[in-house]
């Protein structure tokens, strides 16, 4: 199976101090992997790059074999979808909301269309928010509105998802359900890139992990391979023993 994504010696730095440095990674559909590190690792920054909101100082992004940089804005936003760290929101209902991850798909006339509704509804039933549809979104919680932009990716049918720490203020019934739509996502053969700090989320739902620490990949592979007690402790600088999960055999971290 070919690459979705490709990077090839991706370097990027804020101010002259290099955030990621010489970055190679290979992406594949139908995989959900999670992206790890510590603060200012450079993780979101690599999703910045991957979403072209950042451009490459050095090196190449790829997405279907071709340069990123050569896409238009309308046509990466049928390719990439992403939930980024902090959402700004409009005074719009969730529905209006969910919908504005159709419009790069909207005719001239600007108006989604039924089947835009209904990918929308889709969108909302699958995040639970389908009760909350007419609400407007500032008169949310913090959970429910992350939600919101969740249901607006989904709602946009790409390729490519991109998630900044999707998790954040969500209960853990809604932690482990967004896991799990994106785990089927990645196996209806969406490439899902998360970004996650709860490293047992990571080593029970994710394919492949990428280890970031101080702008370098340092470590990859599946989460058995590389949750080990050594990585663990020069990364995270916490010494955890090496425990497994009775049912599914994957990593369990704890102190």
């Amino acid at each position: 199976m070919g690459d979705k994504i490709r990077l090839e010696g991706v370097t990027y730095s804020y101010d002259q101090n290099p955030v990621l440095e010489n970055l190679s990674m290979h992406l594949q559909p139908s995989l959900f992997y999670g992206v790890v590190g510590p603060n200012g690792a450079g993780k979101s920054t690599l999703l910045k790059l991957l979403d072209s909101f950042l451009r490459p100082q050095k090196g190449e992004i790829f997405l279907n074999g071709r340069p990123l940089s050569s896409f238009s804005v309308q046509d990466l936003a049928k390719e990439i979808a992403m939930v980024p760290q902090h959402s700004h929101y409009f005074p719009f209902t969730v529905e209006e909301m969910v919908l504005l991850g159709r419009t790069p798909f909207y005719t001239r006339l600007g108006k989604p269309s039924d089947n835009d509704l209904a990918i929308a509804q889709e969108a909302m039933r699958v995040t639970d928010i389908e009760h909350l549809a007419h609400r407007v979104v500032s008169d949310l919680s913090g959970g429910e509105r992350q939600r919101v932009t969740l249901a607006r990716a989904f709602a946009q049918r790409t390729g490519v998802l991109l998630l900044d720490e999707p998790t954040t203020h969500l209960d853990l019934e809604h932690q482990i359900n967004t896991c799990r739509l994106l785990k089927a996502k990645s196996e209806e053969g969406v490439t899902c890139i998360a970004v996650l700090h709860d490293l047992n989320l990571v080593a029970n739902f994710c394919d492949h992990v990428f280890v970031l620490d101080r702008g370098r990949l340092v470590k990859q592979g599946t989460p058995g391979d590389v949750f080990t007690p050594k990585l663990i402790e020069d990364v995270f600088h916490v010494a955890v023993p090496k425990l497994s999960h009775p049912l599914t055999g994957r990593p369990v971290i704890t102190p």
